[in-house]
């Protein structure tokens, strides 16, 4: 359909408000706007709708979210069982709207027959994900668009385990959303319950994490250490503004300062540029804080920053001079070394124990865990496949240590089935406790670890494709030709995640890949680098992954800048 038949149909709608009314009047007299907003559908993909708010198809407003609640009511009606009893949480973050969508949801969920609790005001996404589980749920909503700019807002969905769905589930309901043809038409009345659900959840959670965090981390943690720890916690406008401090005053960490003007749930984002901990600019204000009380003579070795959902966490160290701060992969191992050392401490089996990571995170991992008998499983990029593989190491009674990728998600235990950033803020204090006890930080910490297992140096790149070329074609001309060398390197092995093989150059023996299809391409380098491409999921670019190692910090930065560029010309219009 037309645009212009698009607007037309919701300009007719019959549950439009005086507002919305007024909105779609405002921009009536531009054809490129008009076009913009209704001459595509925001489409639900396997993290389910994110996109800017406004009216029109392809906007996130409470039509589009109502269309895709009709296709998840649709789904679960047809494809799990009991979801008349089970019913569906939502949860929500304080972007704009966010409460507005909920409720939308709800009112959907509850007109098709499913019981939907609610909770009572803004929550982190793991508590979603921890809520589902606990209360034996069919599903969950979360409304949030994560780290986006404050004009974005999005809806993904969540399964009866409390994890992101997998493709072949969120295509189901991306068709049965795209049949709703009658989204613009008022829901029905409620034929069933909509609840509110409150502390009580909030509570229940916050006793199950700190038992699994004493379980997983509390040995190698001692108390004393946590309560002389200074940190600094900033929320960035977001949901971790009540339980971060929560869970760390739980365990011990008295000695925790608030970024107060960034506790303040607010969707605006006003001190920030981009709410997002892996951006430097966010820890702007949590260093101006941690300053001023060095200037009292009470310096913070710690800064902690979760997302506005907090799923994610972000960490800075103070290295004697300034507050550096970790990647992801960096924090990642530190992790990694703090629960497997507290596993040694306590003289349990490393014997069926895994740790999962994304293929496109650390591989320094692997000489910490395996020599000791701790299996490395890789997933596919994106929390939900590390989620889906926990079930499964359940049910061959695997031990799971933790999962993570380079996107600063992490997770361990078995509270949740997506990436906690307030496990995740719990566990850095704990490693950070664990370090202060022999007088050292963090980053003195991964020195050792690199010195013991090499020195590995990862860079991420975002790289635009011209106008020509679309990101496919780009991955498709790599496809048919790749490289033989990047930067002096010999490519050794070309592993091809779409069509689900890898190739070893020299005797071309071709390997099954054990993973979901994706668009997705690793070059293999002699020497352990690898060098990965996948196109974006929101923007016209591919996503760049370096990761190469050297026999020193500066050896290996060199040289993942020198084969960053040599992939960079293996792009079009990137020479």
């Amino acid at each position: 359909m037309s645009w212009q038949h698009e607007y037309s149909r919701w300009r007719d709608a019959p549950d439009l408000s005086a507002r919305d009314r007024e909105e779609l009047d405002r921009i009536a007299g531009s054809p490129e706007e008009l076009a913009d907003r209704f001459g595509a559908q925001l489409s639900f993909g396997t993290g389910g709708l994110r996109g800017k708010l406004g009216l029109g198809t392809s906007r996130m407003n409470r039509f589009t979210v109502r269309r895709a609640s009709l296709g998840y009511a649709s789904y679960l009606l047809d494809r799990a069982p009991g979801s008349l009893d089970r019913g569906v949480v939502i949860a929500y973050d304080p972007r704009i709207g966010s409460k507005e969508f909920a409720d939308e949801a709800a009112r959907v969920l509850a007109a098709a027959g499913i019981p939907v609790y609610v909770f009572d005001g803004i929550r982190p996404t793991p508590l979603l994900s921890y809520a589902v589980r606990a209360l034996g749920a069919a599903g969950g909503i979360v409304i949030t668009a994560s780290h986006n700019p404050p004009e974005y807002n999005g809806y993904k969905v969540y399964g009866p385990d409390g994890g992101q769905l997998l493709p072949d589930h969120a295509n189901d309901i991306a068709a049965r959303a795209d049949a709703a043809v009658h989204y613009l038409d008022p829901p029905g009345s409620p034929v069933a319950p909509i609840h509110a659900l409150g502390d009580e959840v909030d509570l229940r959670y916050l006793r199950d994490l700190w038992t699994t965090v004493e379980r997983v981390a509390g040995r190698v943690a001692p108390l004393p250490c946590r309560s002389d720890l200074g940190i600094v916690y900033t929320a960035l406008h977001g949901t971790g503004y009540r339980l971060v401090p929560a869970i760390l005053e739980r365990l011990g960490f008295s000695n925790v300062t608030l970024v107060e003007e960034q506790c303040v749930p607010d969707g605006n984002f006003p001190t920030l540029e981009y709410p997002n901990p892996e951006d430097p600019s966010a820890f702007d204000l949590a260093i101006k804080t941690a300053e001023g009380l060095a200037a009292r003579g009470r310096r913070p070795l710690l800064l902690l920053a979760t997302d506005p959902d907090c799923d994610r966490l972000g960490a800075c160290v103070w290295d004697g001079d300034r507050y550096q701060q970790l990647t992801g992969n960096q924090l990642g191992v530190l992790l990694v070394d703090t629960l497997v050392a507290n596993r040694l401490e306590k003289r349990d089996s490393l014997q069926d124990c895994v740790i999962m990571k994304t293929i496109v995170s650390t591989d320094m991992v692997r000489p910490m865990c395996e020599p000791l008998g701790i299996q490395v499983i890789e997933t596919l990029t994106g929390f939900k496949y590390i989620g889906a593989k926990m079930g499964e190491l359940q049910d061959a009674e695997r031990q799971f240590i933790l999962g993570f990728e380079e996107s600063c998600g992490y997770l361990a235990g078995d509270l949740c089935r997506d990436k906690d950033g307030v496990m995740a803020a719990a566990l850095t204090a704990c490693a950070a406790a664990r370090a202060l006890e022999s007088r050292i930080d963090l980053l003195t910490v991964l020195r050792v670890l690199y010195i013991q297992y090499g020195h590995y140096h990862e860079r991420l790149l975002s790289l635009p494709i011209s106008a020509a070329y679309r990101p496919s074609e780009a991955m498709q001309a790599l496809r048919n030709a790749p490289p033989d060398e990047l930067a002096g390197f010999e490519v050794t092995e070309v592993r091809d995640y779409l069509a689900g093989h890898a190739t070893v150059r020299g005797n071309s023996v071709s390997v099954p890949i054990d993973l979901p299809r994706e668009d997705c391409i690793q070059l293999v380098l002699a020497g352990g680098g690898k060098v990965t491409l996948r196109p974006s999921g929101t923007e016209p670019k591919l996503k760049l992954y370096v990761a190469v190692t050297g026999s020193s910090e500066a050896e290996a930065a060199q040289r993942a800048r020198k084969v960053a560029e040599a992939a960079r010309k293996l792009l079009p219009d990137n020479d």
